[in-house]
Parts: structure tokens; C-alpha cells; sequence
């Protein structure tokens, strides 16, 4: 078990080599949250780039230390620069993450979400429940980006191959990364790790499972929150020893500094702004003082 003041050292301590190392984060996101994306990648101290042109999507791999692949307006030619991407990055290492927003609603925008799940395999995966579990289960199906999945739920799914309460007929060794149709194969052979995020965030890598409770319900009356949280994630991801631990200390920046602008804030209007402060502002002792965990099993970060 990890010691709760030891965690919050280390989460610091990534907080400290972003500002340090300045990682160049690759984001291409969806048009309607790459203003306060890259705002919230400033604040941490990470350098953004937005950039989602065929002609430079090479040199922008090659210059960057992380991507950040976000499908929220699946417009063809961006999907086809995505998967250019992901694959650069597969071939060079190079940390991923992607955000599958809104899959399962509707075949086309799922099924862009898991041709790209099937690439970079050492990749960071951040969604809400449903958005998560549509990658693995054939017949989960959302409405945009609402989510429909408890996390109990969505644990059993994710670990369960897809299923909650039935025995599948083939197991994890009968997909293999890069298979376009992954079907009910763990989730955990097509990532190294990935935040299922909500009123409260579970973190999940093999063997590994780790719930944060940080955060505020007025998080949810702003757009953009959880995509930030994917570019964040990048951001640590560049920095962190493994995935695991990039998504641990993301959760927790993002959630405490969403719950302290909370407290602050008159309401979504000046929520963002707040929130920009707090990320920029964000201490050991804050980190300290406000980290929740609210269930843990990993050994390790």
C-alpha cells in the first residue's frame, strides 16, 4: 500500500520536473477546449502545441515529448493525422495518451475510438466509465459524453474482458495490439494504464488500482475539464517513470485544483479562471493537505 504522504511527495515531485522540464505536450484536441487545454498545460508549466496539419505531422512527432490524442470532433482528416500520429509515436516510444470521447455513441465516432485504441500500446487511456468500457464491450453504447457506468461496474468490465457477469468465450491472449477490432480483449493489453474519470477517478494498471475522491461537482458544468486531464496526463506521462504513476499524479492535480477553485469560485464563470490559478499555484503542502485516496491496491508507483 502506498503511504499517503509518500504519494503526495512524489505527485510534487513530477509537479516539479514539468516546471523544470518544460515537456513540449502534442494536443489534438477537440475545437471546443483548446483555449482552456492549453491555458491548463501553461499553468502546470508544460509547453502546448495544438497542431493537427498532415504537412508537419512528422516534424511535430519528432520535436515533441508527449502526445495527446483527443477525437471529441472526429473530422476525417484529423482521424487520419491522429492515427499518423499514434503511429510516429509508436515507433519511436514516445508517451500517448488518448481520449475516446463520446465512444459509444454511434458507430462511426466508436469505431474511430477503437482503430485508434489498437495503436500505441504503451498508451495512456483517460475517458469516463461508458466511454471506457465501449472500447471492450460490443453492446455499450452512450448518449455523447454522458456516462451510464458505476465504477464497480466499469471494474468488472475493464478486468472482465468486456463482460460483467458472463464467461467470455475467448480470453486477453486472443486479441493482439494492433488488431483494429479488439473486441472483449482486457483493456490492459492495448495500454499501460488508464484514469477512469468521475465524481471519482480510478486509476488502473496490471495488478494495480487506485481511486482518488478530489474533484467538485462544479467541474461538470464546465466543458473541458476532462479533456484537460487527458493533456495533463500527457504532460506527467513525459515526465513519470511509468504510466501508472503520470496517472495518479494528474487525477490528483486536476481534482484538488478543481476542488479548491471550487471553494472559491461564484460559479462556472469564474470557476475556470480559478481553476488556472490553482494549477499554476499548486504546493506540497496543498498537494498534502487535500489529496483524497479513497481506495487503493497497488504495491508500488
Amino acid at each position: 500500500m502506498i503511504e499517503q504522504e509518500a504519494l503526495s511527495q512524489r505527485i510534487y515531485q513530477l509537479c516539479c520536473r514539468i516546471r523544470e522540464q518544460r515537456p513540449l505536450v502534442h494536443v489534438v484536441t477537440n475545437f471546443v477546449v483548446m483555449n482552456q487545454t492549453a491555458n491548463a498545460l501553461l499553468a502546470m508549466g508544460a509547453a502546448p502545441t495544438m497542431s493537427w496539419a498532415k504537412e508537419d505531422a512528422a516534424y511535430m512527432s519528432k520535436i515533441s515529448d508527449a502526445l495527446c490524442i483527443n477525437i471529441g470532433t472526429p473530422v476525417c482528416d484529423r482521424i487520419e493525422v491522429m492515427k499518423n500520429l499514434m503511429l510516429f509515436a509508436q515507433e519511436t516510444g514516445k508517451p500517448v495518451v488518448l481520449d475516446p470521447v463520446g465512444s459509444g455513441a454511434g458507430d462511426y465516432r466508436t469505431g474511430i475510438a477503437r482503430q485508434l485504441f489498437s495503436l500505441a500500446p504503451d498508451k495512456i487511456i483517460r475517458g469516463n466509465a461508458s466511454e471506457v468500457c465501449s472500447l471492450v464491450d460490443e453492446n455499450r453504447t452512450t448518449r455523447g459524453v454522458d456516462n451510464g457506468v458505476s465504477l464497480e461496474d466499469a471494474k468488472q468490465i475493464l478486468l472482465g474482458h468486456g463482460r460483467t457477469n458472463e464467461q467470455t468465450e475467448g480470453g486477453p491472449g486472443d486479441a493482439e495490439p494492433g488488431d483494429a477490432e479488439p473486441g472483449f480483449a482486457s483493456i490492459l493489453q492495448f495500454a499501460s494504464s488508464l484514469i477512469v474519470s468521475g465524481q471519482k477517478d480510478m486509476i488502473m494498471a496490471p495488478e494495480k488500482v487506485l481511486t482518488l475522491a478530489n474533484g467538485s461537482p462544479l467541474m461538470g458544468h464546465v466543458t473541458g475539464t476532462g479533456c484537460i486531464l487527458s493533456a495533463v496526463t500527457a504532460a506527467f506521462y513525459a515526465v513519470s517513470d511509468n504510466g501508472f504513476e503520470a496517472c495518479v499524479a494528474a487525477a490528483s492535480v486536476v481534482g484538488i485544483a478543481g476542488e479548491l477553485a471550487a471553494q472559491k469560485a461564484s460559479g462556472p464563470g469564474t470557476f475556470m479562471a480559478h481553476f488556472l490559478d490553482y494549477l499554476y499555484a499548486l504546493d506540497q503542502k496543498m498537494i498534502s493537505n487535500e489529496l483524497k485516496v479513497a481506495s487503493q491496491v497497488p504495491e508500488t508507483i
